[in-house]
């Protein structure tokens, strides 16, 4: 499914409390137990779309819950809550980080399902099915990337995250809340009536904590959130790539 159509600028940003430490070498800088980088899989969707309960089947049985190098996002639009349903996890600010997305990769439009995979491949329409290899593809891509360790702060009162990478870089240190397994919605009306959806790491919301600069650079984290889980994306300005990402 394809709007066209403007699509309200939301934005989710905090203060945050950071330190930066030069770096000479990115190898050099790396601590070997930190955890291993995360493929991120953004699924933007919507109850309302009848095109999406196929996609997000398939990514639910391909990704598994707990997978050690991948992490699948679910973010659920608003767009379509005009047709008959509205979606009950839907969000006008994941509407905005869609158009960002498409705005980046020159696209004419958000639709619904898309797939972004580390904030710079798409899947196209149906091509969600062809989900494995585009991750497989995607690690083999020479990209820029940093590595994220969840440390304790300095206080011992609290956590942060360490972003570890080359000199000269950039990015945006996330957060983002998501709910693991929420229970099914059976919905009642519209394209998709009659049918219960299952969803996965619905994303519930998403703070800004930081601008990362390049080296060594330390991000204090929120607290967690009762049901919620919490992980951490670097990426490039907006809709752009993501560097790393971490669970915490």
């Amino acid at each position: 499914m394809n709007p066209f159509r403007k699509l309200k600028n939301l934005a989710s940003i905090s203060t945050p409390t950071t330190s930066q430490t030069p770096s000479s070498s990115f190898s050099n800088a790396m601590d070997p137990n930190s955890k291993p980088d995360l493929t991120v899989i953004e699924l933007f969707q919507s109850q309302s779309c009848s095109s999406c309960p196929p996609a997000n089947s398939h990514l639910l049985s391909t990704i598994p819950t707990n997978a050690s190098n991948a992490l699948l996002l679910t973010y659920e639009v608003t767009y379509w809550n005009h047709l008959s349903w509205i979606d009950t996890f839907s969000d006008a600010r994941w509407d905005k980080r869609q158009r960002d997305y498409v705005r980046a990769m020159g696209l004419r439009a958000p639709f619904t399902p898309q797939v972004i995979v580390d904030g710079g491949a798409t899947v196209l329409d149906q091509g969600w099915w062809n989900i494995g290899s585009v991750l497989t593809d995607a690690k083999k891509k020479d990209k820029e990337v940093v590595r994220l360790n969840i440390v304790d702060t300095n206080s011992g009162r609290g956590r942060a995250v360490e972003v570890i990478g080359e000199q000269g870089s950039q990015a945006l240190v996330q957060v983002v809340w998501y709910e693991v397994e929420p229970a099914p919605v059976k919905v009642l009306r519209g394209e998709n009536r009659g049918v219960t959806l299952d969803h996965r790491n619905v994303v519930r919301d998403l703070a800004i904590i930081g601008t990362w600069e390049g080296g060594i650079g330390t991000f204090e984290l929120p607290a967690k959130r009762d049901s919620l889980e919490m992980a951490v994306l670097v990426q490039k300005e907006t809709g752009g790539h993501i560097l790393g990402a971490v669970r915490a």
